[in-house]
């Protein structure tokens, strides 16, 4: 370790690698829970078996249209390299967490220093939501470090003349972010930009930073294909994703043109109170520095710096977009937290208390993860009940009663069925043939006759029994 770093910045240093060794061990730990990370892998996974690379499939021949492929694009290629596995779909999102330090590390240290840069580090990684959400199977890992791309090459572009090389990034960017999440990447980007050049009355030069020309040909060239294709496969997808998944479903709460599910319905203004708790730690204390800069009798110093106006703005963006919003997650607050580390490192003290901020945080976090691979959560994977001998349902057919769960799809590699008719039930049972059925343990009672003469309980938990049925 460089002997010129202070004693804090050494223990910074320790403190993310400690972070890093941590989350990447813990990967394979625990199961893709219901619904989302199994959605993701399965899809993940269908598209690798399937070797679709233009849609992702919610079911076989059933195509999904509520998010660009990236995610799956990444997930599927990490199985293509390690197998299938919880670790394998992670990984690839895990990676993207670090590359979005790498690029938080670069813009810090270009424009505040090494000791400020590894300050902000610290604070990223530290933070609950981002630790949590880095190697999670969602969209938002790899949303994140799209718009801290292009946020930090705009600064760059605009702030050091450097436009040829950071404003083309900057619009490759874009392109990442339109394959990631689709066009609301490209506002979550727009609104600080605009909000921030009108605030600092540098609207016409902020526009000038950037080669338009070069930009939206490259922008163009790595976003417009799959758009085009993905339309041309499956039409009705662009009518689907560009005014039910960009408009409705974030200004009609409980909108009921989902898909794929149920809307998140929330109370509007909850996006905020979502920050205020995926931020932890450095979001109250960012509000504790805010309040003694605003109000505090006692003379507060402060750093001054350029950078800060933009920070801020990028930070809040997506609390501003989704104030109004019904139908919103905790994740959405993510593409700010690049921005907030950075402030933090550039306005708060470093020293102990930042340390212990980050320790603390490192505790809540290992509890977390020591309680999902656990299963003491309300969470749920189908992974406890299948078992490990996948074989077992390539020779004999997998139903499952009433409801299939994503992960009872991704961990049967594809084989588990949905069985929801009493006739057809009877008529399985009717047969010589061998067949597994999960069933709840709730329906299992009106079943008991028929199911108890022919079938013997091979594994349960707590919410499901699989019984192993040989026909008459």
């Amino acid at each position: 370790m460089d002997k010129s770093l202070s004693l804090f910045s050494k223990s910074a240093i320790a403190l993310i690698i400690g972070f890093i060794v941590f989350r990447l061990a813990s990967l394979g730990a625990y199961p893709l829970y219901d619904t989302t990370e199994a959605r993701y892998g399965e899809i993940a996974r269908i598209m690798l078996e399937t070797r679709n690379w233009i849609t992702p499939q919610f079911d076989y021949n059933i195509p999904f249209w509520g998010k660009p492929p990236l995610y799956a694009w990444l997930s599927a290629v990490s199985f293509t390299v390690f197998g299938i596995s919880e670790f394998s779909a992670r990984l690839p999102h895990f990676l993207c967490g670090l590359l979005t330090m790498v690029l938080v590390f670069q813009l810090a240290n270009k424009t505040l220093g090494k000791e400020k840069a590894i300050a902000s580090c610290l604070v990223l990684i530290s933070s609950i939501g981002f630790i949590i959400a880095t190697g999670m199977v969602m969209t938002d890992a790899v949303l994140t470090l799209s718009i801290t791309l292009a946020m930090s090459s705009y600064w760059q572009a605009f702030k050091y003349g450097e436009k040829a090389f950071y404003g083309n990034i900057f619009f490759i960017a874009l392109a990442i972010g339109m394959l990631a999440k689709g066009p609301v990447a490209v506002v979550i980007i727009g609104i600080p930009l605009v909000i921030w050049s009108i605030w600092q009355r540098c609207f016409f030069k902020a526009l000038k930073a950037l080669p338009w020309l070069s930009g939206l040909t490259l922008f163009l060239a790595f976003s417009l294909p799959w758009y085009i294709l993905a339309e041309m496969k499956t039409p009705g997808f662009l009518e689907y994703f560009l005014w039910g998944e960009h408009v409705q479903r974030f200004l009609v709460s409980g909108w009921q043109g989902d898909l794929y599910g149920s809307a998140h319905k929330e109370v509007k203004g909850t996006i905020w109170l979502f920050w205020l708790a995926t931020a932890f730690p450095w979001s109250f204390i960012l509000i504790q520095r805010a309040y003694q800069w605003l109000f505090s009798k006692k003379e507060v110093t402060t750093q001054s710096s350029p950078i800060n106006s933009y920070l801020l703005i990028w930070m809040i963006s997506p609390m501003l977009l989704f104030t109004m919003a019904g139908n919103i997650l905790p994740a959405y607050v993510l593409p700010g937290f690049a921005a907030m580390a950075i402030l933090c490192a550039n306005n708060i003290k470093r020293g102990k208390k930042m340390l212990i901020s980050a320790g603390l945080s490192l505790v809540i976090v290992a509890i977390a993860l020591f309680a999902f691979s656990n299963s003491y959560t309300s969470k749920t994977a189908e992974s406890a009940l299948l078992g490990k001998n996948i074989n077992n349902y390539e020779n004999s057919a997998l139903f499952y009663w009433k409801k299939r769960p994503f992960s009872a799809q991704f961990y049967s590699k594809g084989q588990a069925q949905l069985l929801t008719d009493k006739t057809k039930l009877e008529s399985l049972l009717n047969t010589d043939k061998m067949f597994y059925l999960a069933i709840k343990h709730k329906d299992f009672s009106e079943l008991k006759p028929q199911l108890n003469t022919l079938c013997d309980i091979s594994q349960q938990t707590d919410k499901r029994l699989l019984m192993r049925c040989s026909g008459k």
